[in-house]
């Protein structure tokens, strides 16, 4: 049976993911740097809308992005993982293409349809077919670095969005609030991977989630998006099935399933409901976090909460960030996984390719 201590990461972290995940706060910093030396000649007055274009890890740090910009932005911005972009992408959208690599089918795909159609196209990526568009097409460009899992790139991204916002008028994080940000993301992730220290939470909760399927319940809007990364990265990091559920939309239907019953006796046991909280949370979901919590129970399920930490919203929300990847990453060693691999990816995308 595996255990969580230096060698058994050594042994599982092949690639060294690891290093990479726990560069997060360094990357929020080196991504905001980047773009502030990118100028990006967008005329934010004249958007009427915004179109983020990603898939996977790409993908992830535009609905972060929605997360952090909340009610305060005043124009539609939809995340699109696909090949199309939406009929009301024209001349008013500021469409952002989101692709490590820079070469994502999906991305390429609705990059050409957001050229074709005259939207104002700002392209993130460490290179590929789309920086090649972009310099062709005379296209906004922020180059991030290469070399890594797009997965653990996210800090990078991130970073070059928030200055980028910031810098249009419509980002609640200052340049001030984000340096504090990351400067308090760089103490709590020393923390995470400090496995001596007992009330490592990261630790803690990768060891309960062993052999479970995680059910994500988080709130609407605020860490829905959280929740999904979470759930993301147990699927390619920790190589295990999870979902996500939005609250309060998950207390019309899912919670049902918290019942026991013959039929569901094989796999009941194997649940565990995992709830991300914060004091952020509208009352009312704060209520209905704490009611699922008593009805798994109740119900002799598994129940576990991680909650945030930090001084401000936008901390909090980049410290379950964190910690969700780093659960994953201590989850993968557990399960005697190699958390870099990506081998069923790998097999679709040759088979795509024939």
């Amino acid at each position: 049976m595996a255990t969580l201590n230096a060698k058994s990461i050594r042994t599982a972290d092949r690639s060294s993911m690891f290093p990479k995940i726990l560069e997060f706060p360094d990357q929020l910093k080196k991504g905001w740097a980047i773009a502030g030396a990118s100028p990006v000649s967008v005329d934010f007055g004249s958007i009427r809308n915004i179109v983020f274009s990603g898939m996977g890890g790409s993908a992830i740090a535009g609905d972060i992005l929605k997360s952090v910009l909340g009610a305060g932005l005043r124009v539609p911005m939809a995340v699109n993982r696909g090949y199309d972009l939406p009929a009301f992408a024209d001349s008013g959208t500021l469409f952002i293409a989101s692709s490590y690599s820079g070469n994502t089918e999906e991305t390429l795909s609705a990059t050409e349809q957001a050229v074709g159609r005259g939207c104002r196209v700002l392209c993130v990526t460490s290179g590929g077919r789309i920086a090649e568009i972009a310099e062709s097409k005379h296209l906004d460009r922020v180059l991030i670095p290469a070399g890594y899992p797009p997965r653990s790139a996210l800090g990078f991204s991130l970073g070059v969005l928030l200055q980028i916002f910031d810098g249009f008028g419509v980002s609640p994080v200052s340049k001030e609030a984000f340096d504090r940000a990351a400067a308090f993301m760089a103490r709590e992730s020393v923390k995470m991977a400090d496995l001596k220290n007992k009330s490592n939470a990261a630790a803690r909760l990768a060891k309960k989630l062993k052999g479970r399927f995680p059910l994500i319940s988080a709130a609407e809007g605020s860490l829905e998006s959280v929740g999904f990364r979470w759930k993301c990265q147990f699927n390619e990091n920790s190589k295990i099935h999870a979902a996500v559920l939005a609250v309060p939309e998950m207390c019309h239907n899912e919670i049902v399933g918290w019942k026991r019953l013959a039929a569901t006796k094989p796999y009941y046991g194997a649940l565990a409901a995992v709830l991300l909280r914060s004091p952020d949370e509208h009352p009312r979901v704060r209520l209905r976090m704490n009611v699922i919590r008593g009805l798994v129970e109740k119900n002799r399920g598994k129940a576990y909460e991680a909650q945030a930490k930090g001084s401000t919203a936008f901390e909090r929300l980049l410290y379950l960030v964190h910690l969700g990847d780093v659960v994953s990453l201590y989850l993968a060693v557990l399960n005697g996984a190699d958390p870099t691999e990506i081998d069923n990816i790998n097999f679709l995308k040759k088979k795509l390719g024939q």
